[in-house]
Formats: C-alpha cells, structure tokens, sequence
C-alpha cells in the first residue's frame, strides 16, 4: 500500500471524506497522498518537484514547518468547515 492508499484507508475507516483529510510531505513518495487528500502542504524543505504538486508550501522542517502549517493551513480549514 502506499501513502496514497492510507488516506483512502483512513477515510473510509474514521468515516472522513478525503476532501476534509490534509497530508503534509516532502518526499517523492508523499505526492499519492497529496493526490488523495483534500489539502496538501510540503515542507519548505521538499524538491521542488513535491512543492509542485502540493496545495501549500511551508516552512522547512528545520523552522518548524509542521507547526506552521498546523497554524496557516489546517486549522483555518477545519474552522471554516466546522462554520458550516
């Protein structure tokens, strides 16, 4: 299975639309999940090949990136679904 799959596998599982699922990556392989997933960020860090093919791009992982993304991308997401 790849990572792409997982996402699959945990929407269907925790009953999550995919849509409502965010990835964050920066490797080559992490580019599945970012096509299965409603919101993807790659690290600062990524190539730009992975940035390329992300809806964000944070910090890298040496700036904190994930926190940084958690803050800009994904709660900002999570409010505007729960406001609906």
């Amino acid at each position: 299975m790849n990572k792409g799959g997982v996402v699959e596998f945990l929407s269907r599982r925790l009953h999550i639309a995919p849509e409502e699922i965010a990835t964050i990556g920066d490797m080559p392989n992490d580019v599945r999940m970012f096509e299965k997933s409603g919101l993807s960020i790659a690290m600062g860090n990524a190539s730009a090949e992975v940035q390329a093919q992300a809806n964000f791009i944070t910090l890298s992982n040496e700036e904190g990136g994930f926190a940084h993304a958690m803050d800009e991308f994904v709660l900002p997401a999570a409010a505007s679904v729960s406001a609906r």
